[in-house]
């Protein structure tokens, strides 16, 4: 088989300049207290963004562990081309803080791999591909009262190893699939979040255990356990225009199925849903003393992957 090879000589003055923009970021340093920040610098000490920064071809800023980074309401924006991976990225930083920013037009607005016990707070991250990404084997992070909006895929992705992090008071709103989306994370606490308008589920937890998802008010799109999810609790929610799915799962590749089971939702509301409750392959779970107006089918079920729904329970606040 013969390799052509294009021209050099026919690339045109615009496929240049769009050439041009995808390249990697600039060589980044260190910036904070008086030496200011530029697209692919890494942040050590304090940090106080004066200007908004971006356009960013590849990383906008890094943090680095005990890191401070403050952007004073100012905007980190991205090139929504290849090569703009991160906004914000916490790469193996612990105890580290960002405040106060607006992240947009990036593949990862904030990400945080690895590390631990960072702060995100009082953050917009928007129109990105995923809006905050929690990812390989961090622990003790809290997301607080971040607005994550308008993102291209997920609002907030928290992904396999990710145990043990907290989400509270965040607004997830308008993601285009998932606005709240676990992978194999075990063991966090979703708290008093706003969670509405998504395109498929508004919480969607997948071979995830023993998370807690309390006082929640989520609309717009279910609330999807599936696969081997199990021991996690549902307390005091409020949803919305869908019911709570648990649903096994077939792994395309091993062909195995699994299986949501142990799950417990207790209390809270449901409104405005054709089906409260859903169980297809899923067993041993169970809901009591929730809430409705009335309008739901209280229980839909069936089998999947060999496995019948046996065991599951539910009943109902008078």
């Amino acid at each position: 088989m013969k390799t052509h090879r294009a021209p050099v000589l026919a690339l045109s003055t615009a496929a240049f300049a769009l050439a041009v923009t995808v390249l990697p970021a600039q060589a980044g340093k260190f910036c904070g207290g008086d030496v200011e920040c530029a697209c692919g610098d890494t942040v050590s000490g304090v940090a106080v963004l004066t200007d908004d920064l971006g356009v960013c071809t590849g990383l906008g800023l890094g943090v680095s562990s005990g890191a401070v980074l403050d952007c004073a309401g100012h905007t980190v924006t991205g090139s929504n081309l290849p090569g703009a991976w991160y906004g914000i990225q916490l790469d193996g930083a612990s105890g580290a803080t960002v405040r106060n920013c607006k992240v947009t037009l990036f593949r990862r607005g904030i990400r945080i791999r690895g590390g631990g016990n960072n702060v995100i707070r009082n953050n917009n991250s928007f129109k990105n591909k995923y809006g905050i990404d929690v990812a390989e084997q961090t622990t003790g992070n809290l997301i607080l009262r971040n607005v994550v909006t308008d993102n291209r895929d997920e609002g907030i992705h928290v992904g396999s190893g990710a145990d043990g992090n907290t989400i509270n008071g965040n607004q997830i709103l308008r993601s285009k699939n998932e606005n709240l989306y676990f992978l194999d994370a075990n063991n966090c606490t979703v708290a008093r979040n706003t969670i509405a308008g998504s395109g498929q589920a508004s919480i969607y937890v997948k071979e995830s255990d023993g998370n807690v998802f309390r006082s929640n008010s989520i609309a717009d799109g279910s609330v999807h356990v599936r696969g081997d999810s199990s021991g996690n609790v549902f307390l005091s929610n409020r949803v919305t225009g869908y019911g709570f799915f648990f649903q096994a799962i077939q792994d395309p590749t091993t062909l195995v199925w699994t299986f949501p089971h142990d799950n417990r939702v207790a209390g809270g509301w449901i409104h405005k849903a054709d089906f409260c409750f859903r169980f297809f392959g899923a067993y041993d779970n169970s809901a009591t003393a929730v809430r409705t107006d009335g309008a739901c089918v209280p229980v839909d079920s069936g089998s999947l992957g060999g496995q019948d729904p046996t065991g599951n329970t539910v009943s109902f606040a008078p």
